[in-house]
């Protein structure tokens, strides 16, 4: 009886946690930690290059998901994240897209690395206004976010 009963717990409490996701990554944290990071940045880029652009003009969006296709993930961590981030680009009605690969750690870190175009984050350096050859903010950046 003692041992029906302790393997009955046991089970109950396995069932329980099956269903519970302790890493806390799910689909809307991801793309509101990415899309302002990526604001910040493509700001950052675009004053290296001479040009004048406010974050809050960017309005940059993230779409992103786990895997590909109907059946894609939106939770938990794995280096199989993938992002497209929208925003506007020189005035409100013209937008542009770049998409990134995501490396998400339980902790709420990640790596996005850039898949093109090649002018916004497709090469590591980038040539300043000065002339002068600087990092590619835009490349391959690194963000956090809170899990709770």
């Amino acid at each position: 009886m003692r041992r029906t009963l302790a393997l009955a717990v046991t089970a109950l409490a396995l069932l329980g946690a099956a269903g519970c996701d302790t890493t806390g990554v799910t689909r809307d944290r991801v793309n509101a930690a990415v899309a302002p990071t990526f604001a910040n940045l493509y700001v950052l880029q675009q004053q290296l290059r001479g040009r004048k652009v406010a974050v809050a003009s960017v309005k940059a969006r993230a779409d992103c998901a786990r895997g590909t296709g109907p059946n894609a993930s939106t939770r938990g961590a794995g280096d199989d994240w993938t992002c497209t981030l929208t925003w506007f680009n020189a005035g409100p009605a013209i937008t542009a897209s770049a998409n990134y690969q995501l490396h998400v750690q339980a902790n709420g870190c990640y790596t996005a690395d850039g898949d093109g175009p090649s002018d916004l984050n497709g090469t590591p350096t980038l040539t300043a206004s000065d002339g002068a050859n600087v990092t590619n903010p835009l490349w391959r950046f690194d963000g956090c976010f809170d899990l709770s």
